[in-house]
């Protein structure tokens, strides 16, 4: 028999001399069938931690071990290791979360510390309660959360991680990247409502908000309209910025064009009828409009992912992240003031 936990397939046979001509009354069978249960149960737990198990002449693991080297090798790959790389560096490389390649920021330090595969897979897949910690099951695969996994335990000089894309606007020098290692106080950063809607509406940069999104009846209605994100938390409002989260309105899904000619088109569809589609093209951003006719169509894609640029944790710094977050919670009957740590609660 077989079964698949972790990523690791064990099999259980059972020894030729158990298999006798009596037949068992039903409590037998019942208690066999609990105890068999039980072990096993022991067997794949184990198994999945990287606990060795104590003798037991009645059961042999005739892939426990090699499965095991398996995939403490393919968390070696140095592929693996590189798509984990590109994964963690959006959204965990921040200094409010655990530092440019994992080496600190507001949170622990993760690599060089030789943390259990398991158990770092299961934090990852879960995230930790009472700490900024998210659970990452529903917007990572399986396969996704072992590459991170890879990518943590591996050494610092195993990997490298892609080169930081092109910020947004500037920093200045008053203000630290979020991409910086060096831990920010909670109580040392201010958000402020007016830099928040300067920033959110700032026309001299393509990748700005009101490029994509609406609020309250200002801006582009590509994405969701964020009029009523004043509700939300200010958590959930920086995970939503900062993260590349699964939609939960399929309007806006990312739908991709082939066209006859060989080109693509990337973007959200606006609308269509019996003779053309008309997209935003979000290839390049601010988007354009565009309307395609369906005889030049060869084939036609959705996908349940958003076209947000998903490096803003890179390209804005921590304060101006907290002036977004701010001017969002904000409306026009109540001004909210918020620290960097309320973006944790």
């Amino acid at each position: 028999m077989a079964w698949r936990f972790g990523g690791v397939c064990v099999r259980v046979a059972r020894r030729e001399s158990e298999v006798t001509e009596q037949h068992p009354t039903k409590s037998d069978v019942s208690r066999a069938g609990i105890s068999l249960l039980v072990r096993i149960i022991a067997l794949l737990l184990a198994v999945a931690i990287g606990f060795d198990l104590p003798g037991d002449k009645q059961f042999e693991s005739t892939a426990s071990a090699s499965s095991l080297l398996q995939a403490r090798d393919k968390l070696k790959d140095p592929r693996i290791i590189a798509e984990g790389a590109k994964l963690f560096a959006p959204s965990c490389g921040n200094a409010y979360c655990h530092g440019t390649g994992g080496v600190g920021g507001g949170a622990p330090r993760l690599r060089g510390k030789d943390l259990d595969a398991a158990y770092l897979f299961k934090s990852i897949s879960n995230g930790i309660p009472g700490t900024p910690m998210p659970s990452f099951k529903s917007e990572l695969s399986d396969e996704q959360i072992w590459t991170l996994v890879a990518f943590i335990g591996s050494a610092a000089k195993t990997s490298s991680a892609a080169d930081p894309p092109p910020s947004l606007p500037a920093p200045s020098s008053s203000t630290a990247p979020v991409n910086s290692a060096e831990p920010i106080a909670f109580s040392s950063l201010v958000g402020s409502s007016q830099a928040g809607k300067a920033l959110f509406f700032d026309a001299s940069q393509p990748r700005s908000c009101h490029a994509c999104h609406s609020l309250n009846g200002e801006g582009t209605p590509i994405g969701p309209d964020l009029s009523a994100a004043a509700s939300r938390s200010p958590r959930d409002l920086l995970l939503s910025i900062i993260l590349a989260r699964g939609l939960k309105d399929a309007q806006y899904a990312t739908i991709t064009v082939a066209l006859r000619n060989g080109e693509k088109v990337v973007g959200v569809k606006k609308e269509e009828d019996a003779e053309s589609l008309r997209v935003y093209d979000t290839t390049e951003l601010p988007a354009v409009l565009r309307t395609l006719q369906k005889a030049d169509v060869a084939k036609v894609e959705y996908a349940n992912e958003s076209v947000m640029p998903k490096d803003y944790a890179s390209a804005y710094t921590m304060k101006q992240l907290l002036d977004l977050v701010t001017f969002l919670k904000s409306s026009p009957q109540s001004k909210s003031t918020l620290t960097l740590k309320d973006l944790f609660q």
